[in-house]
């Protein structure tokens, strides 16, 4: 069940940013780190998913500077949520 629950929140993410994604380099890493991360979920590479989890941990940091933006404040309710659906996922 928190397998699909990520791929939800993954979904979620990526509608809310992928828009920007050729606007900001941000935006663009961040998205090719949930494709990085969806491939790792259907192979279940628990190596490859915390080390992506590692990286994911950091949104708020790398989205400071577009902090008050109703979709990046989403998002990153989102990634929060994510990152504790993958932490079921790898059993931490």
């Amino acid at each position: 069940m928190s397998l699909n629950n990520a791929l939800r929140e993954i979904e979620a993410i990526e509608g809310l940013i992928s828009p920007y994604e050729y606007f900001s380099y941000d935006a663009k890493m961040f998205l090719n780190a949930l494709r990085e991360l969806r491939e790792a979920l259907n192979v279940m590479d628990k190596g490859k998913i915390k080390q992506i989890m590692d990286g994911l941990s950091r949104i708020e940091e790398t989205a400071a500077p577009y902090r008050g933006y109703g979709f990046v404040e989403e998002a990153i309710q989102h990634s929060k949520k994510l990152l504790e659906e993958l932490k079921k996922v790898v059993g931490e």
